[in-house]
């Protein structure tokens, strides 16, 4: 295991990353980070495309006190976790698919999925799912791809999108 500089508590690596670092970035709020984006009928879009993890998703998905329809860009096994179950239970009305799933990862899916094939379509398809006080949350727990160069461009696209609903 790496220590700090100054020989403090160990850093622990997962996936390759350090989750200190993962943390760090997760707290930054702002553009692309738990942005609400605008209100529809009652219904808050909140844009969260630098959640490139599945854990900074999940973090998002157990800050806002409000059921919603998550937008998420790929599922992936991880999702199986009893923690990730529960959150979706008591969080989630619906997900919107928009990316791959991995193989092996089917049972983990939640009873109301939906599958589209890109951004622009989830959030269409999210604002047919969407409830009255509902929020839509744009958080993708994956690292950008699908023809986009980083997160802020995923991002820009979400909010285009909404802005034209």
């Amino acid at each position: 295991m790496e220590r700090t500089k100054d020989n403090e508590a160990p850093l622990r690596i997962a996936g390759g990353q350090l989750i200190e670092a993962r943390r760090a970035s997760m707290s930054a709020w702002g553009p692309h980070r738990l942005e609400a984006v605008a209100s529809v009928d009652d219904v808050l879009y909140v844009n969260d495309s630098r959640a490139t993890f599945l854990d900074a998703a999940l973090e998002s998905l157990s800050t806002i006190e409000r059921r919603m329809v998550w937008i998420v860009g790929a599922w992936s096994e991880e999702m199986a976790s009893d923690a990730a179950q529960e959150l979706l239970r008591e969080r989630v009305a619906v997900v919107v698919l928009f990316g791959p799933l991995a193989e092996g990862s089917e049972e983990s899916l939640p009873e109301h999925i939906y599958r589209v094939d890109n951004v622009r379509t989830a959030v269409f398809t999210a604002r047919e799912l969407a409830q009255p006080g509902e929020v839509v949350l744009f958080s993708p727990a994956c690292p950008s791809g699908n023809g986009f160069a980083n997160y802020e461009e995923r991002g820009a696209e979400f909010k285009r999108a909404v802005r034209d609903l």
